[in-house]
């Protein structure tokens, strides 16, 4: 799909028609070697002061370059040159983030008194404040709303007083549904470099009033999606990728998904993402170990909101933030950060079925005994 929605755009410009994808192909190739080294290494590595600490400095360092010593790209300065890919922090920032607040809560979990964890964990609460804050002033606002659903889902899932953190869960929501309405009639970017944000979430209620600057995307998507019907043009027949959809390989990959294979090409990609995300809940479930429980957790929100983001934006039900669709959209960053993550996922079932096997035969050999 990453070739069949950038040969076009390719052409035009007089490169090669294949560029795209064989740079998508050594991208997978870096993400499987990515994938094998994360599920042979040691998790108890992940959870080490010094990977804590030093894990911090490189991502915020990376963070800091990034914002202010590189060109901007479509408005935001998020990715650093390393000529065979662009790294985006952002991206790196998310799995830290996971293992970070896993070790966080995991610990304060077993500190048996109350006082204690609440006086413990209020410093490295603000490592992951200004972890976010770097990711905003960007501007990514897709990776803040992402890296701050893994954090705010992780503290959910920990266990500890759900009344309370249902109430203040419910309450951010509707305090953010209020401000976005809010933002329908005052615009407080007017003037500043950012002001293309508010341009997107105006696109967002009504991207015909706009479909001429930042309504194009959006409009552009609604007609691939409409081209495609139930089955679609075809492969490598879509229209709306010849120059009329903007970033069409990468945020907008599922509108050409749409086109070229219908609803029901789009279905069993859908499936796919879902399918992998609640096996991945599904193992943190089964986990006896709340380090493991807690990264699960975090890596499936990782790659479910991400996912949600996506889909969202192609179709108009949320604005558009810039983010990818896992495992399909061209970028070297997020194929190897997922594939990361997922190495992470095998390590912890491997070790699951590990720590199984040797309980069944533990309680074999008694019942032979």
């Amino acid at each position: 799909m990453v070739y069949s929605a950038s040969s076009i755009s390719l052409s035009y410009v007089g490169s090669a028609t294949n560029t795209y994808m064989i740079k998508q192909l050594l991208y997978v190739f870096l993400g499987l070697i990515c994938f094998t080294t994360a599920y042979m290494y040691r998790l108890q590595k992940f959870m080490s002061r010094n990977f804590i600490i030093y894990g911090f400095i490189v991502i915020a360092l990376l963070l800091l370059y990034a914002k202010f010593l590189t060109d901007p790209i479509n408005g935001a300065n998020g990715w650093i040159d390393l000529k065979i890919f662009s790294l985006q922090p952002a991206e790196l920032c998310k799995l830290y983030l996971v293992f970070f607040v896993a070790q966080l809560l995991s610990r304060r979990e077993q500190l048996t008194s109350t006082a204690l964890a609440e006086k413990r964990s209020k410093k490295p609460w603000l490592l992951v404040a200004t972890l976010l804050l770097l990711v905003l002033i960007e501007p990514d606002l897709g990776g803040f709303s992402i890296n701050l659903m893994i954090v705010v889902v992780m503290w959910f899932a920990q266990g500890i007083n759900y009344r309370q953190r249902l109430l203040t869960l419910t309450g951010s929501l509707l305090g953010v549904g209020i401000a976005v309405q809010l933002l329908r009639f005052w615009n407080p970017l007017k003037g500043t470099s950012y002001a293309y944000m508010y341009n997107r979430l105006v696109a967002f209620y009504d991207p015909f009033k706009v479909a001429s600057t930042s309504g194009q995307q959006l409009i552009n998507s609604y007609y691939a999606i409409s081209n495609g019907g139930l089955f679609g043009l075809g492969l490598g027949n879509s229209i709306q990728k010849r120059g009329y959809l903007p970033e069409a390989h990468t945020d907008f990959i599922l509108a050409v998904i749409s086109e070229e294979l219908g609803v029901v090409g789009v279905t069993f990609v859908l499936i796919l993402l879902t399918w992998l995300v609640l096996r991945i809940y599904l193992i943190g479930v089964r986990s006896r170990n709340t380090y493991d429980t807690l990264v699960c957790y975090g890596i499936g929100t990782f790659i479910g909101v991400e996912t949600l983001f996506n889909v969202g934006a192609v179709n108009g039900l949320l604005p558009i933030t810039g983010v990818t669709l896992p495992f399909v959209s061209y970028g070297g960053s997020s194929m190897v950060v997922l594939s990361l993550a997922l190495g992470v996922i095998m390590n912890i079932s491997i070790n699951q079925r590990r720590t199984l096997e040797k309980q069944r035969s533990a309680i074999g050999r008694g019942i032979t005994a």
